[in-house]
């Protein structure tokens, strides 16, 4: 696939996965939604399934049989604009649900964080991290963390991706809500990486810098759109980029220096035992 073709791929992954959610919350089975828009059997299905990118008319249709509420049928509308597209700027802005889609049709995730990040941490963990968050506003915390929390659930299912993440040692150290809430998270911690699913390594203090740490960054494979994207966070929001190279290069080095899955697990067994002190 070409390297201008993965935005509107991006997006299209993306609104296929916002028309299902509305489908299913409206209670709508997939034939009658696709007899709607299309003679064709299976057009929705390629729809949903980011392989094709809805018309304007067809959303009209989808929206009035779905009974979509004015403010949720814009956003889908602007996604349907941007998947339409045949090329798009070599960042895709964020917005809301982005993230969460494609991550759901991720079949692997890679993930190299200073902290622990959103997909593994617990409801706890993810709250205090979001009431420091200067974009967040307190009315949304609880939901966004208990969000994360559902996510990271999804790996514990037949059907999840493959994820491998590598994370700081400082991760084990820094007391994010207190002592006791960082224990229960590096608990979840060693629940997730007895998954046989999921790959946890620890890079030490010891291993010096690291690129990889210094911002950190998740690279979503979409084995359907045979595409990587690198999703990038910053202070105030975050990127999808097409052009993965380095990041793929940093995560490599990243995990090479890092310690071994059982070393990894046997140090959090460690930490958790000193914050049981």
């Amino acid at each position: 696939m070409l390297e201008d073709e993965l935005g509107p791929v991006v997006q299209r992954l993306i609104l296929g996965e916002r028309l299902r959610e509305l489908r299913d919350a409206a209670g709508v089975e997939l034939d009658e939604a696709n007899d709607r828009i299309s003679r064709y059997r299976g057009k929705l299905s390629k729809i949903e399934n980011g392989m094709l990118a809805a018309k304007e008319t067809e959303l009209e249709v989808l929206f009035k049989l779905y009974e979509v509420p004015g403010p949720v049928a814009d956003e889908v509308r602007k996604l349907g604009m941007e998947a339409r597209k045949r090329a798009t700027p070599e960042r895709v802005p964020d917005w809301s649900r982005q993230y969460v889609a494609l991550e759901r049709a991720a079949s692997e995730i890679r993930m190299a964080y200073a902290e622990v990040p959103g997909l593994l941490q617990t409801l706890e963990y993810g709250q205090a991290q979001l009431l420091r968050s200067p974009v967040v506003t307190g009315a949304d915390v609880v939901g966004m963390a208990e969000a994360r929390w559902q996510r990271g659930e999804r790996l514990r299912r037949a059907n999840a991706p493959k994820v491998w993440a590598v994370l700081g040692e400082e991760a084990l150290y820094r007391e994010v809500g207190g002592p006791q809430v960082l224990r229960r998270q590096l608990q979840r911690l060693r629940e997730f990486a007895h998954l046989p699913n999921v790959s946890l390594h620890v890079l030490p203090f010891s291993a010096g810098a690291s690129p990889a740490l210094s911002c950190p960054f998740t690279l979503l494979y979409i084995e359907r759109a045979r595409a990587t994207i690198a999703y990038v966070e910053t202070l105030t929001g975050s990127d999808y980029l097409r052009s993965t190279g380095a990041y793929s290069l940093a995560f490599e080095h990243c995990q090479r220096d890092a310690l071994p899955e059982d070393d990894t697990r046997a140090l959090l067994d460690r930490r958790i035992t000193d914050l049981d002190q």
